[in-house]
């Protein structure tokens, strides 16, 4: 069992935090406490199905150890979450391992970069490439030969079918569904409940079934 700590502490940081403490991945990691620069609400302390998970301090705290410590960025932000990846990468010291969660399938031929989580339900297929510090949240689904940028957030439910590219930094909402064959590009934020059957450029926003740029 290795140790770990988590950064934020929202809603994304405690369902991390149960999945980790009540799945599988409850003998892989001991979850030391989790770091923030602002408190979770009502109490320094965090409570998930009554485990305690201490507030350690703020970034700081990681940026002033000494020996190797294992993070995760539990920020669902993408661009939020490069922020702080590249403030806590000035200690080299720190380490950004990959999470499988819970019953998450992920094929064993995709290629996976460092930081991501890959949360419960998830299912990742074959051939697929993830960039580094992505997320994939519940029951989201990556289907084959498709390429996920950095930093990118996929939403609870959200689907992408086979060979759907999306670039860096780009957030795709809640239960969110692409057609095969799409080029989502960088710093793209789809809505909730969109249906995305065109590509989307770089730095757009989009809603809608299908799909309309604001």
């Amino acid at each position: 069992m290795e140790n770990i700590v988590l950064v934020g502490s929202g809603g994304c940081m405690r369902e991390i935090l149960w999945q980790i403490y009540e799945g599988k991945n409850a003998k892989e990691w001991k979850v030391l406490g989790y770091v923030d620069n602002k408190k979770a609400e009502g109490n320094e302390d965090c409570y998930v199905s009554g485990i305690c998970c201490p507030y350690l301090g703020d970034d700081m705290w990681l940026l002033e150890q000494k020996s190797e410590i294992n993070v995760a960025i539990t920020v669902g932000n993408p661009g939020l979450r490069r922020k702080i990846v590249q403030k806590l990468k000035k200690n080299e010291f720190i380490k950004f391992p990959t999470l499988i969660l819970g019953s998450a399938q992920v094929c064993k031929d995709i290629e996976m970069g460092q930081g991501c989580i890959i949360s419960t339900e998830c299912c990742i297929s074959t051939n697929v490439k993830i960039g580094n510090f992505v997320f994939v949240n519940i029951g989201g689904m990556i289907c084959h030969d498709g390429i996920i940028g950095d930093f990118v957030t996929i939403s609870p439910r959200a689907a992408l079918a086979g060979a759907v590219r999306v670039g860096e930094n780009s957030d795709i909402g809640m239960g969110t569904h692409v057609i095969q064959g799409i080029e989502i590009g960088k710093n793209v934020v789809v809505g909730a409940g969109s249906a995305v059957i065109r590509n989307i450029a770089d730095d757009c926003k989009a809603v809608g079934v299908p799909t309309r740029n604001l």
